[in-house]
């Protein structure tokens, strides 16, 4: 059984004067410790929160640089299409007429000689009428 007498008040002033000495040099830097990982971790999670905003704006600056040059690119797709597709159709043109040009004096290079070889031809087919009417007659025709 339990009973009341001298060691008990001595058990009683040992048992607080150990708490107080553990909460001197235990518990209160010990919470202390807590505290201050605590307020270090809401400073390094605040910290953390603004440079993930920091990166979502650069991330949204990115791409809307991204879809302006793409965009602006297209444009100049288009823009160097259309100026390929007008030179292509002038170099076009130039060749048809170059080309219409060749004809027309190539045409007129042939006429030209087909009214030569018509002249030789008929040079050549009065000397050679003449030569035939000479072997069948047996006579100089003229």
């Amino acid at each position: 059984m339990l009973q009341v007498n001298s060691t008990l008040f001595f058990q009683i002033t040992n048992f607080l004067a150990l708490i107080w000495i553990l909460n001197k040099l235990l518990f209160r830097p010990f919470l202390r410790l807590v505290e201050q990982r605590e307020e270090e971790t809401r400073g390094t999670r605040t910290k953390a929160e603004h440079i993930m905003a920091s990166a979502d704006l650069l991330k949204g600056t990115y791409d809307t640089g991204v879809s302006e040059a793409t965009s602006g690119g297209m444009a100049m797709s288009e823009v160097q299409k259309k100026a390929g597709r007008t030179e292509g159709e002038r170099i076009l043109d130039e060749a048809r007429t170059k080309s219409a040009g060749y004809i027309t004096t190539a045409r007129v290079d042939l006429q030209h000689n087909l009214d030569e070889v018509r002249k030789q031809v008929m040079g050549i087919s009065v000397t050679l009428a003449g030569q035939m009417a000479k072997k069948i007659l047996g006579r100089d025709p003229g």
